[in-house]
């Protein structure tokens, strides 16, 4: 339980700042443990209407196996490609990390400085480590 407290944290720290008291349906539906709808819904707004934060929402829940969510690392990646080229910052901030711990530092880091630009500031931090 504690580990799923923390990821559930974590998901937040990274995706739900500005959602304080939020209007975000499949985000409600995650704080209320109800992941499996959480997931179909993010899943459908980034498939259907191009939703960037949607799309990274999708690939961290695969990435981490939240709730009964299956983990598939190469399927979280994609749907962070996917973020990214919709503009999320997180999903090129996560996907800027995979890159690095791959040892594509190239890579890496204009991910990582697309994310800066867009406005996370974990990912302009990590950039001056770079």
């Amino acid at each position: 339980m504690k580990k799923l407290i923390a990821i559930l944290g974590l998901s937040l720290a990274l995706f739900g700042a500005g959602h304080g008291d939020t209007k975000d349906p499949d985000l409600k539906l995650a704080l209320q443990g109800k992941f499996q709808e959480a997931f179909k819904g993010f899943e459908k707004r980034c498939l259907q209407k191009n939703d960037g934060y949607a799309c990274g929402m999708v690939g961290y829940m695969l990435d981490k196996g939240i709730g009964n969510i299956k983990k598939d690392h190469k399927k979280a990646v994609n749907f962070y490609k996917k973020g990214c080229e919709l503009n999320d910052a997180d999903s090129c901030t996560l996907l800027g990390y995979y890159e690095y711990k791959n040892g594509d530092k190239e890579k890496a880091r204009k991910l990582l400085k697309n994310a800066c630009e867009l406005g996370n500031k974990d990912a302009c931090n990590y950039l001056g480590k770079l």
